[in-house]
This record gives C-alpha cells, structure tokens and sequence, in this order.
C-alpha cells in the first residue's frame, strides 16, 4: 500500500443533520450567550439558503454532510441542504474574503474538536467563532455546489472532490487554529481556489492521477491541523523546538502542493513524493497472516467511459453515510458479465483518492492459499497501512494475543482484528473506506465460505456489519451460488445489485466502446464493432476474448479472417456464449494444416491435441497452480517418454486464456472460471475434453520422481540443532529459496494424487521404493519445515489403504501406518525444531518400527537408548497440556482431526489430533467449571456445559458463539450431549431435571424431564434418537422416550453408589452405566435388564465409560488413574490397563474408525491413545505398582528395603538396582515405613492395616505375626541401636515400644502428642528416641523411663513430618509441612540457629549423613536437597528427577550415595559427593582443551574428555555421558539460568524437552519414555529397566548433521 495512503485514516463521516439551539443559555452565570446566538443564527442562515438545491443531496450525500453542532440545551433540528451560489457571490473574492479574515482567528483553548464542541465551549472564543463562521463556511458553501455540478458529469470527480470536502470538514471541526500554521491554512485556501476554477473543474477526469495526489495531500494537511495540539504535546515531550517543527512541516506542505498545482496546469504527470508527517511511533505488524497476491489487479478496471452509470449509482452509495445506507454492496452475476472489472473499477478510483481500505480477491486457482482463511487479517493489515491510528489499534491487539498474529479463524480476525481496532478510533474523523471483496464464490466450497458468509450476513454473535462507522463500505462480488444467495439475499444491511439488471443496450453499449478501444489500431469501422457488441450479448468476458483473438491471429490469418470467424458462428444460447468463444479460439490455436505440402497433417494435429489436453489436465489436475518452471519439472518426470515436451509450448499462443505464459516463474491459471467448466464439460467442449483424472496418475509419477531427485538431508542447512526453527535466523528464506514450488507440492500432495486413482501396480513400485529409502525421513523433514505435517497424517491411512487386496505390497501398507504414529508422537518437535527428527524422533521411535528399522543405521551418530527403548509403538500418542485446571470433559471430531475439551478451568480448548497442537486461543465465556463438551455429530458445532448454569454452542471451525447462552436449569449442567441427527441437545442437572433443547432456536422443548431424585450425572441419546438414558447421584439409572419425554420404564436398578455415567451402544443393542462403586453394568436397551455381572478391574471410582463406534470395545476411566478396554461380548479386560495420568481420569471418548481414544484428567492433561499398538519394551519392570512410601539402606548398603502403598516391601541390590527375591506380602494396607534391624537380618515395617511386622531378610518370610495394639494408622516404625527394640508412631496419637525377642509392648503406650505421630527416631546410643507429630510439637524421650525429657519441641507452624538424630546424638534434624527444616540441641532443647529454608513445599523426610556433617531432605517439590550441618547452607546443586513427592530419604553407611523414593513409584540412588555447581563446572571446563569430532569413514565418534563423566549422562553407565560440550557449555557462566523458568540437564516431564544452561534444546523424549528417566547425578533408578541413555556418539549443537553416516 502506498504510504501515502496511511494517511487518509479510517475516519467515519459525520451525521446528516445539524442541531442548533434558538436559545442558548449559559451553564455558569445563567446569561444569554449573545455572540454565539449570533453566530449560529447566522450558520441557521446560511442553512436555510441551501433549500434551493433540492436534488443535490441525493446526488451527492457525503459533500453535503456536516458535522453536528449542539449544545446542552439545544431544541430545534435543522436539516441543511446543500448551498446554491448566489450570483453577486464571486468565488475568488470570496475565499480571498477568507483568508484576509483567518488572519484575525486567534487560538481557542482545548484539543481538537469538532464544531458542535467549540459551541459548548464557546464563552472565551465567541469573537473567534464569529469570524471561524464568516471565514470558512461560506467558501465551503461555494466548493460544495461547484462539486455538486459536476458530480452529475463523472463519478470519479465526485470521488475527488468528495475526498477534498472531507478535508475542510475537518479544517472547519478544528477549534484550536495556532497562529503558528495559518500559513498552511493560506496554502489550503490556495487550493480550494485553484480547484474550483473553471479550467480545472474541466479537466479533472482526464488528469486523475494529479486530482488523486491533489486530494490525499489535502486530506493529509486537514489531519495535520485537527491533531495539531497532540503534535505539539509529542515534540515536546521529545524535547523539540515546536516553531522549528511546526515551520519545517508546514513547508514541506506547502511545496508539496505548489508542485502538484503546478503539474496541473503543466498537464504533466511529474513524480511527486506526498509528504506524510510521521509522529515517530514505532509499530511492529510483523509475522501477522497476509495472503501475498490477493490485492488490487489494476488490468481489471473497466475501460474508461463505459460501465458509467452503475459506477455511479455504487458511488453515490459509497459516499452516503446516513444511518438507513447498507453497509454492504453485493454485486452479483452470470460469469463473465464484468463483475469483476467494476469492483476494480471502483478500488482503482478510491485508491487514488485515498479511500480504498482493502481489496481482497478469491481465486479458483488458488484455493491451495487458504484464502479464506486469511480475509480478515489482510484488509485489517491493509487498513493499518493508511491509517496509523488504526496501526496502533493493530498493534495493540495482536500484542496482547500473540495468537492472533497466526490465527485461522476469520471470526477472531473478524472481531479482534477489524471491529475492536476500530472501534478504538477517533469518530471525528471523515472520508470514506472502500473494502471490496471480489469472486466470494471463488473462495473453495460451501463450507470454507460458510463463516465469511454468516459475517457479512450478520448472523453472528460477533460485531456486526451494522456496527461499522457509517463511512465504512463492503462491495462483494461473486455469482448467485445458492449457499451465498440463502444469506445474503434479504438481509437489510445488505444492498444487492445484478448485472442482470443491467439493460442489454446499456451493456452492448459499453462492450461497443470497449471493442473500439481494443481493436482501434486495426481496420474495422464502427458497424463491425457494433456487430461484434452484438454478438457478446453482455458478456464482456466473451468480448474480451474475441478482441484477443482477432488482435492476435494465428499464423496464415488475417484480423479480418478472424472477426469473419467470430460473428459467423452460430448463434448459441446465452449461457453458452462463453463455450463457444473458448472452441472457435481452441480451433485456430490447434488449426489442422490442410496444406497439401505438409505431409502427415492430420497426425500433427492429432499429436497437438493431445499434447494440450495433457498440458492442461496437468494444469486443472494440481492442487494449486505452478509456474511453468514447475510445471516443466514435473513433466519431465511424467511415466511416458512421449510426454516429456516443454510445457510452453503448448500455453505459449494460449495468453487469451491463461495467465503466466510468459514469465517461467508465475503460476498459470485460468483468465476465468467457465474456461474449467468449459474443458471438463465433454458435451461442450468436445476434442477439446480434459478428463482431469487421467493426470492424476501422471501427477502421482511425477511427484515421486521430483521428490527422489530433489529430497535431500538437511535440505536448508539448518545451523544448530540447540535452536527452534523459530530462532534460526535467516531459515525462513533459506526455506524458500531451497525448496522449489515442485518440490513443496510434490511433497504435499503426492498422496492426494494416489488416492484419486485406482491401485496401479507400477505406481505401487514407485511408493515401495520411496518408503524403503532414507528419503522417507527427508520428506518428513520438508513437511516439518513448510508446516505441513497434520496434511499427511490424514492422508497417509488411505495410502495404506489404496494396495489392499494385493499380496505383494502389504508392506506399503505397514509403513504408511507406522508413518502416520511416527508424525503423531513426534510431529510436535519436528515442527519445533527440524533437526530433532533425526536428534530424537528417530532415535526414540521403537525398536521394530519399519521406519527405524530401515533408517536407524543410515544415522548412527544420534543418542542411544540402551535399556527401556520400546519395542511397538505405545498407546500413549500425546499428551496436550494447556489447560491450567482438571480436564473433567473430552471429545474427538467425526473425521478424527480434532479434539475438543472442557476443563475446570472455565475454559474450552481446540486441538489438532494430529500433532497435539493448540487450535486457536482458549474458548471462553463460561464463568464457572466446564463439565460436559460434544461434537456435533458433522463436527460443524460444538456444545458445552457448565457449573455456571448454562449449555453454550458454539461453530468449531472457529470456535466462535453461535447464540446466546441456553439457561434454563436452575443449578449446574454436569452433562450434554447431542441427537443423532444433530437438531437436538439434552442436558442434565445438579437441579435434578433433564432438558431437551432445539439446537437452530437454543429454545426449550418442552417441560424437563423430571423423575430423578438427585443430581443428573450423565445423559445420552440413542443411536436413533427415540430415547434418552440419565444416570443419577441417586445410585439409578433411567430410560425416557425423546418424543414424550416421559418415562419408558422404571428405574434400572443395580448400582451400590452414585452412577457416574451412561451410554449407548452405537447398535442401539445394550447400555452401559459406570459407577462410583467401581463396577460397570451393561444393560438391556429394550428390557431393561442387566445384562451378565457387573464389569469389576478398577480399583477405586469409575468416572466415564464409553462404546467403540462398532459396539465391541467398552472403555471406561477411573479415579484410579488408568483406562481399561473391555470386550463387549466376553465383559472380560482386553489387554493390559492404559496407564500415564497421574490422577484421576474424569473423560474417555473414542474415535470415530474406533482406533483411537481421548482422555483427560484431573492432571491437567489429555492424552491421546493407540489401542491397535501392542505395546511392549526391551525388558519387563518389575517394580511397586503404586507409590513408594519409604526406604531405607541395610546396615552394610549392599541392599535396599522399600515400603509401598501396593502393600508390599521389596528387597533390591544396591549396586545393580535388581529385585532381590519376590515382594513381601502380608499387610493388607499401605506399608508405611520400613527400617532395617542393625544387624541386617531384620525387617521392620509399619502399616496403613494398623500392623508392625517383623521379617526375615535371608527367608523373606514374615517372623511371628504382627504386632498389634495401635488404633489407626501406623505411620513410622524404627528399631534401637542394639536391635532389642522397636519405637512406633501411630495415628492414633501414641508411640509405642516393642520387645523385639517376645514382639510384645514393653508398656502401655506413650501419650503426650495432641495429634498423629508422623515420625520416630532412636539416638545412636539407644538411651533416647524423638518423635514428631501433626500437632506441630516435636519431643525428646527417655528410652528406659519412658518419660519425656522436659517439654515438647517447639517452632514449626505445621505438621512434623520427619525426625533425625545426629550420630552424635547431640542434634535433632527436623522437617514440617512448613517447608523448613529446623535444627535442635538435644542438650538445651533450643533451636540451633535460624531454619533450613529452600524447599518451596511441604518437607516430607530428614537424615543425618554417617558423619553427620550433612542432612539430606525430601519434599513435596519433587527435589531433594542436601545441607552443611555446620553452616545450614545448601550443599551443592538441587537433585531434581523424581516426577511426584518425595517421601523418604537416607543416606547410604558409607555416606556416598543418597536412596529417595517417591509416589512416582520409584527409587533412585544418587552420588552424594558434593559437586560445584553445574554452571561453575561449566567455567572451569572450558579452561581445558577443548573435545574435538573425528570422522571416521563413514561414522561420526567422539572423544570425551574426563570433565564430561557424570556431567551430561543419563544412564547407570557414567562410559554413556555426552561427549564434545564445549558448544552446550560456552557463555553458560556469563549469561546464568533461572531454575525456575528451566532445571538444565534434568528431564521437563511437561515439554520433554532436555535443555542446556542456555536453554539449547538437547534432546526431547516421548511421552512414553518418560518414567523413571536419569538425570546427572542419577547412580541408578529402581526398577531397572527405565530409558538409559548412551550419548557418548551423539553428534549435537552445530555438528548435529553429523549424525548421519556418509
């Protein structure tokens, strides 16, 4: 857009009427106003004289607005018509009147106003309004009528003029005149005068170009002295003189203007430069979505002098700005009746001006652009670029959504992008804003256009069209497709014009002229242009091409032969016109040669014909046009020797036809849509017929062939694979500069072309040999760089399809599949970051993978995974985070491309299934919890429920509110859902009732269907829609009939506890309730009878349970945290349960081909599920199934006990992290503690089950039976020094002691603690043991009396959930829910200094070293932390990798290693040497010499140095640690790192991404592979079995393309 343009702003014009007061009285002293009386009676005057010109304000609206002028206490209503120059008036005089009389205007306090607020404020100023009145109007008067004569003769004057009237609208609304810019003024009066002259008045039309100059410079002028007082408060506030400013401007101004006069009067277009005064604000529009070559085609415009008198009819429309004017033009037609040329017309004109917006035109051809998908955002980056105000706006809104920038979704463009912005503008503003919108029905289907036709249609509940500022205008062309007829037609702010409407001599008269214009240079004589004007019968399309071909003709032919041509056709009807052209044009292009000198005449032509179908089947058979280079390089490829022949020339003589002919890197495409029509319609077009599919098999060769030649490793060098794509500068055109347009759509749509035809032996091969090569992964490398892998996850199925049926190449089939998981699990780091597709993905992709079982060697410089790599592909495809509360609702689309979820959050979220990526910003109007989200049964919709009462819907394509909320329960909606056929919606609700409701109205139907007598839990149609089935909170289940409404049956009776959900089988057979009483029941649908016993696996609530599309699969979730598959037929599991939520699990839905299923949980999280993978890794886990509660060390550390909430305790070898025999069993509830005897033969453990056992480490057998006397949970157990003992905690607020021989209590139990006993501890000589509790008290007690030792302990502010005796026995070490750890002296009872602060949650365990120079901690913030006893410092670097509560930590005997264990339900040993920081390591590595790779013949290795042992590992192995850091490490120590923005080198279990100090991108892991994951300083995580890690080959930062072997 032309910078001038940005300033001729989106200012709205004024309102037709004036208001002026006949008595005006004065707000502070109560007396009459004389002077302004006077002045307005003479503005009332002056009005009355412009009764005269009756018809002027029709002719003209926008000249003869006005803004209001109005006071407080203003009565009369004057409507002014337009002012008659009276003859004494002489216009020089009268403007030179003028400008002698600006001398006198002083300054008027205030910023810019318009008049009606310089009347409100006028006691300082009457004087000056006096003269503002006698100085201004009156010219204004004279320029308007001027204006009004000649409107009448052109339209594009009125345009121009129109244009300049709007400027003095705005000089004369200006109250604040600083004498500092009458100069100005005095050139502006200049203007107006040199306007009106005779002279120029004569030749405005035939010199635009200056006129359009003239204006917009005006324009720009009036702006300036409307915002002057802000002007001069921005140069102050930059410390500039404001005269020097002001004078330097204002010249710059003024010469402006004198040279486009002069240029005028010189009648040469001189190039003029227009000055724009920039206020210096920096705006960045930068990244936002603008479709490139969908702006203004200035070779569309109607030939000058025709097509005048609708031109004018639509710019009189444009300039009408009264409240009853449509906003809205729409402009329809046959093809090729010139809809276009007019609409361009009307742009090129406004554009001159400075009043064109926006021009946006669909294309046919461009479909592949996704125009429709960009509308909004362009025309609003197009109307930034000519206002700044509107920049600004702009700028704001995408600033505060980033989103924005990118969104698809045209109803946030709509809304955020066009009306806010400009709503946020100043409404003192005029002049009109043109946006037009050209070929809507060009825009794709039905459905693409659907939203951008609900908008201009008003049928939103978005901002509506009406609400434009009155200068806003939208011209839409197109042709009456009946989906844009249904909503346009009728609307009120909707003006509708035909060229039907268009008198046929009108239009034969203008295609005359342009036939003259056209063939002027040859010899015709104006009665053959008649005939030929004739012939179009309207359609300038057809005239068009006749002009072209008889201009132009073929070889042997004369223009007279070729017009004799044309008129002797026959005459067709109409519609056909068109066709008859394309064939008389075809005919001559492909002419037989009769010459009897050329031999073989009839074969060249047969040859000729043959070659243009293939040409042109190539060109209408892609997916979105190609220039001819392009076009040329598929070609060569094509399967058929025959057909390898240069593209131009066959398009070449087709330039009537086709665009880009000429220019080898312009797409070609059709001049016009009926020439496809024409081609594809074989009644009509005849030899010329283009059967479109016979070169889809070609098209399919092709691509494969491009794609060999062309794919290629690291096709746009891309610089470091520590960088997102995002931050690798220069990538964006490396993209474009390395990857050709053949290229990219070979790429994109070779799929597309292979599914259009049948299977094809041949082709087949091609596929073959392209999955089997290396290639495979660079073309997912292309389709990850140009954004398009979600396209190939839906299309790579019907590949895998497409060879069923035959034998030999079953394998097309299992690679297009295990294609498809691979984009599905790790398409969402390939879009992030390109080099991870061989850094990670293909590393981690599972180990019997066809893709990685081919390509794995061909890259073996990458990571590693020794141990836990899969062997299948997990169930676990991804996991979509974003919501910020429990995910309580889930539902996939019906094509399976996106999910939908409602959360806690009060929000609903869109995401693409493919990749896992957000689709647009959250949904929100909800005010409370979402509980319930459904598709629509065509996905065009979405409904949603809330605790706030209400079922909202909303369109799913742009997630957008289609109505106002549905209210009409009186408490929570907990559930929603849909009919069959989609007209209908039920809900139920904590108010006991259900609803039924009509989607289109978002009325009630009926009364609510009452009967429950509790919440409504869950509700679903049946698959025909005749019934409705509910469950309740009051343990039922109920059926009603969806007609009636009123009960079928009794209630089904059968659950114990609240029924949680309900659903039908898709076959209408069975119903299956899930229930708070851990069972599934299936029902009778037609009997209402059970069918079989309840379905039993879950181990706590069943929260959703959900059918297969075919009725065979149940799957329900639980509180319990998976999801179990159940056989329909057998009620029997299927397969293992789905595990990977880490609470509960509140949604399960499955998808529609029944391969899928979606759950979300209160873990903030949905998850993605494969349940045809037979998942399975290298070595079984064997492990606590559930969290680790406690462990501890055997006194010699060659062991390991823990205790778990499965209720086992398990024994592992402390070197090799194996089970060491089987767990051992007996206690009936979470094992709680476990502590080893001093002597290691012993295990004492305590009890959820209330129980203390003794057990025989060598047996693993239980020693007696339990010892029993507490209450209630036993929550520690510890044995003395000598072994003889044994000191209990229990929740029943006691501690007990125990005789280890006779396992009896010494006495009774030790009371004292007002709360739960958390924690117990003998010193090291056995006389004293310590205990901690929920009363906050920690107390010191005497092992032989018995008795406390003084009073409690006390200082922490919660629980006292760990105790610690030092091994001398003179401090205690505690820690509390109070995220401190506090130190005591066991001799005073005193607090030894200040507490241990750190952890960010509760502290949940404490130990003493065996020196006890150190302390380790546990906490709920998942880390542990080790700290100098001396110093109550922290020692070292935070130890982070337990993904859950830490909840018990020990130090080995010898002090080197730490065990934790965790409600992760794992253990890890960790080296408890003390290291530097990771950072300060980092420094002091680089002082040596650095690591260097050494290539190998075909393999990358390197040579690690000993300062990478143990750093960067993460495997058991320290041989395994990262090799060649030098790159990770370099700047580490200058620029720092935040823990808690990133924890370097510890695994992000939310991204999964492994990031350096500097936050390079290492590594990323699958969700899959995530459990249990090393980290440094990680010795060892129990169970083995977890991912292990070898980096010491992996090639990475800047030599990443190193990975691949040469």
């Amino acid at each position: 857009m032309d910078e001038v343009n940005q300033s001729t702003g989106l200012r709205p014009a004024p309102p037709p009427e004036l208001r002026v007061s006949n008595a005006i009285t004065g707000e502070g002293s109560g007396r009459p106003r004389r002077k302004a009386c006077r002045f307005l009676g003479k503005f009332k005057d002056g009005i009355k004289k412009m009764s005269c010109s009756k018809d002027f304000h029709n002719r003209n609206p926008i000249l003869s607005d006005s803004d209001h002028l109005s006071t407080p206490n203003i009565q009369t209503q004057v409507t002014p018509r337009p002012p008659v120059v009276e003859p004494s008036v002489d216009p020089q005089s009268a403007l030179q009147s003028a400008k002698e009389d600006a001398q006198h205007i002083h300054p008027l306090s205030g910023g810019a106003q318009t008049v009606a607020a310089a009347t409100r404020n006028a006691p300082a100023g009457l004087d000056t309004a006096d003269n503002l009145t006698a100085t201004y109007l009156q010219p204004l008067r004279i320029f308007d009528t001027i204006i009004g004569k000649i409107a009448d003769v052109h339209p594009y004057a009125k345009m121009a003029l129109g244009v300049l009237s709007c400027a003095s609208q705005i000089i004369l609304a200006q109250a604040d005149r600083d004498k500092a810019i009458f100069q100005l003024l005095e050139k502006l009066g200049q203007v107006y005068s040199f306007m009106v002259q005779d002279e120029t008045l004569g030749q405005i039309s035939s010199m635009r170009a200056i006129v359009g100059q003239i204006s917009q410079q005006t324009l720009e002028c009036a702006h300036f002295i409307s915002d002057y007082s802000e002007r001069k408060n921005f140069w102050i506030r930059l410390g500039k003189n404001v005269r020097s400013e002001t004078d330097n401007t204002i010249q710059k101004y003024n010469n402006v203007l004198d040279m486009l006069m002069q240029n005028f009067r010189d009648q040469v277009v001189r190039d003029v430069a227009l000055f724009i005064h920039q206020t210096g604000d920096e705006v960045n529009l930068s990244g936002m979505t603008y479709a490139l070559g969908a702006g203004l085609d200035t070779r569309k415009q109607c030939l000058q002098g025709t097509r005048t008198e609708i031109l004018s009819q639509i710019t009189d429309w444009v300039n009408s700005t009264e409240d009853h004017v449509p906003r809205v033009l729409w402009l329809s037609g046959p093809a090729g009746k010139g809809k276009s040329a007019i609409a361009h017309t009307i742009a090129i004109w406004f554009h001159d001006v400075g009043g064109l917006g926006s021009c946006y035109c669909f294309d046919r051809h461009r479909e592949a652009d996704r125009r429709h998908e960009k509308v909004f955002s362009t025309i609003a980056r197009d109307l930034a670029d000519r206002d700044p105000g509107m920049k600004r706006a702009l700028a704001d809104a995408v600033q505060a959504e980033s989103a924005l920038k990118n969104t698809v979704d045209i109803v946030q463009q709509w809304q955020k992008l066009l009306m806010e912005p400009i709503g946020k503008l100043s409404a003192s503003n005029v002049g009109p804003v043109v946006v037009v919108i050209d070929g809507l029905d060009e825009s794709g289907g039905v459905e693409t256009r659907r939203h951008l036709l609900r908008i201009l249609s008003g049928k939103l509940a978005v901002p509506r069209i009406g609400d434009l500022p009155h200068n806003f205008k939208i011209i839409v062309t197109s042709r009456p497709l009946p989906d844009i007829e249904a909503e346009l037609a009728g609307a009120q702010h909707i003006r509708r014009m035909s060229m039907d409407d268009i008198p046929l001599a009108v239009a034969e008269h203008d295609i005359h002229a342009y036939i003259s214009k056209e063939l002027e240079e040859l010899d015709f004589q104006d009665g053959e242009f008649a005939v030929l004007a004739e012939k179009a019968d309207g359609l300038f399309e057809w005239a068009r091409l006749a002009c072209g071909y008889i201009k132009e003709p073929l070889a042997g032919l004369s223009p007279v032969d070729c017009f004799d041509a044309v008129v002797s056709r026959d005459p067709a009807e109409r519609s056909m016109l068109l066709y008859d052209m394309y064939r008389l044009i075809l005919t001559d292009i492909l002419q037989k040669d009769t010459s009897t000198k050329v031999q073989h005449s009839q074969k060249l032509y047969l040859m000729a014909i043959a070659r243009f179908r293939s040409v042109m089947g190539q060109i209408l058979g892609t997916a979105e046009p190609l220039p001819l280079a392009s076009l040329n390089a598929m070609r060569c490829h094509f399967p058929m020797q025959e057909d390898h022949y240069d593209v131009g020339l066959t398009v070449k003589r087709m330039g009537s036809l086709l665009s880009g002919t000429t220019n080898p890197d312009s797409p070609i495409r059709l001049l016009h849509a009926s020439f496809r029509d024409f081609l594809t319609d074989q009644l009509w077009s005849g030899e010329f017929f283009v059967d479109v599919s016979m070169a889809q098999r070609d098209l399919a060769f092709a691509s494969l062939r491009v794609m060999e030649r062309d794919l290629r490793f690291n096709i746009c060098e891309i610089k470091s694979s520590y960088l997102s794509n995002s931050e690798d500068v220069g990538l964006q055109e490396r993209i474009e500069q390395r990857i050709s347009p053949h290229l990219s759509y070979s790429s994109r749509f070779w799929m597309m072309h292979i599914r259009t035809i049948v299977f094809d032996t041949e082709l087949a091969q091609e596929v073959k040999l392209f999955f089997d090569h290396e290639r495979l992964l660079f073309w997912i490398e292309l389709l990850g760089l140009v954004n398009a892998l979600s396209g190939a996850v839906s299309a790579l199925p019907l590949i895998a399809r497409w060879p069923k049926g035959h034998s030999g190449f079953k394998d097309i089939s299992s690679i297009a599949m295990d294609v498809q998981r691979f984009i599905k699990v790790f398409g969402c780091i390939i879009l992030h970051s390109t080099p991870h597709l061989y850094v990670s993905a293909l590393p981690f992709s599972p180990a019997d993978s066809p893709l990685s079982r081919k390509n794995s060697a061909r890259f073996p410089s990458t990571l590693c995974v020794t141990s836990g790599r899969h062997m299948n592909w997990p169930a676990v495809q991804n996991v979509l985070r974003g919501h910020t509360g429990p995910v309580r609702s889930v539902s996939l689309s019906p094509d399976g491309t996106r999910v939908v979820t409602g959360s806690w959050d009060c929000t609903v979220r869109l995401w693409d299934a493919a990749t896992g990526q957000p689709v647009g910003e959250p949904l929100l109007g909800h005010t409370n919890y979402v509980s319930s989200v459904s598709f629509s049964p065509d996905g065009a919709r979405i409904v949603t429920a809330s605790w706030d009462n209400t079922v909202r819907l909303w369109d799913a394509a742009t997630g957008q509110p289609l109505c106002r909320p549905l209210r009409g329960h009186t408490e929570r909606v907990s559930s929603v859902s849909f009919s069959p056929d989609g007209s209908r919606i039920v809900t139920g609700s904590y108010d006991k009732t259900i609803q039924l409701w009509d989607v289109l109205t978002g009325q009630p139907v009926g009364e609510p269907l009452r009967g429950h007598t509790e919440t409504v839990t869950s509700v679903s149609f049946s698959p025909n829609g005749t019934r409705i089935v509910s469950g309740s909170r009051d343990n039922t289940v109920r059926l009603w009939d969806a007609t009636t409404r009123l009960p079928v049956r009794e209630p089904l009776l059968g659950h114990t506890k609240v029924v949680s959900s309900v659903s039908f089988s898709p076959d209408g057979v069975l119903i299956a309730s899930a229930s708070c009483d851990m069972t599934v029941q299936l029902w009778d649908a037609i009997t209402g009878q059970p069918v079989g016993e309840p379905l039993r696996g879950h181990a706590d609530v069943i929260s959703s349970v959900s059918f297969s599309p075919d009725s065979s699969r149940i799957a329900t979730g639980s509180w319990d945290r998976t999801v179990r598959l159940w056989d329909t037929a057998t009620r029997q599991p299927v397969g293992e349960p789905l595990e990977g939520h880490t609470d509960w699990v509140h949604s399960v839905s499955f998808s529609l081909d029944g391969t899928h299923i979606v759950t979300g949980s209160r873990d903030n999280t949905t998850r993605l599920w494969d349940i045809t993978t037979k998942q399975s890794v290298g070595g079984p886990l064997r492990g606590h199934t559930k969290r680790v509660a406690s462990v501890s060390f055997s006194p010699d550390g060659t062991r390991i006990a823990t205790a778990s909430y499965d209720t086992t305790v398990q024994l592992w070898d402390a070197m090799t992290g194996q089970p060491v025999g089987e767990p051992l069993r007996g206690h009936t509830s979470v094992v709680s503690s476990v502590s080893f005897s001093p002597d290691g033969t012993r295990i004492v453990t305590g009890s959820w089950d209330r129980t203390v056992r003794l057990w025989n480490t060598a047996t693993m057998q239980p020693v007696g039976e339990p010892l029993m006397g507490h209450t209630n949970f036993v929550s520690s157990a510890s044995f003395s020094p000598d072994g003889t003992l044994i000191v209990t905690g229990s929740w029943d607020n006691t501690v007990r002691l125990w005789d280890v021989a006779t396992r009896r209590p010494i006495s009774e139990p030790l009371l004292g603690h007002t709360g739960p006993v958390r924690s117990v501890s003998f010193s090291t000589d056995g006389a004293y043991f310590v205990t901690g509790s929920w009363d906050k008290s920690v107390r010191l007690w005497d092992t032989m009396t018995r008795q406390p030792v003084g009073g409690p302990l006390l200082g922490h502010t919660s629980v006292v959930t760990s105790v610690s005796f030092s091994p001398d026995g003179t401090r205690i070490a505690t820690g509390s829910r109070d995220n401190t750890i506090r130190l005591w002296d066991t001799t005073t009872r005193k607090q030894v200094g200040e507490p241990l602060l750190g952890h960010t949650n509760y502290v949940s365990s404490v130990s003493f070293s065996p020196d006890g120079a150190r302390i380790v901690s546990g906490s709920w913030d998942y880390t542990v932390r080790m700290w100098d006893v001396a110093t109550r410092q922290p020692l070292g670097e935070l130890l982070r990798g337990h993904t859950s509560v830490v909840s018990s930590a020990s130090f080995s005997p010898d002090g080197n290693r730490i065990a934790t264990c965790s409600w992760d339900s794992t253990v890890r040993l960790w080296d408890a040497a003390v290291e530097k920081p990771l950072q300060q390591r980092a420094q002091s590595d680089l002082t040596t010499s650095p690591n260097e790779y050494h290539i190998h013949s075909t393999e990358a290795t390197t040579t690690p140095s000993t300062r990478s042992k143990d750093l960067i590992c993460f495997s058991s192995d320290s041989n395994h640690a990262l090799c060649n850091t030098d790159e990770l490490m370099e700047g580490a120590f200058h620029d720092g790192y935040s823990s808690a923005v990133c924890t370097p080198f510890v695994l992000d279990h939310d991204s999964g991404w492994v990031v350096g100090l500097n936050r390079q991108l290492l590594f990323w892991v699958p969700p899959a592979s995530r459990h249990a994951f090393y980290c440094p300083r990680t010795a060892l995580v129990v169970p083995r079995g977890g991912p292990e890690l070898d980096l010491c080959r992996m090639a990475h930062g800047q030599h990443w393309a190193k990975c691949r072997a040469k």
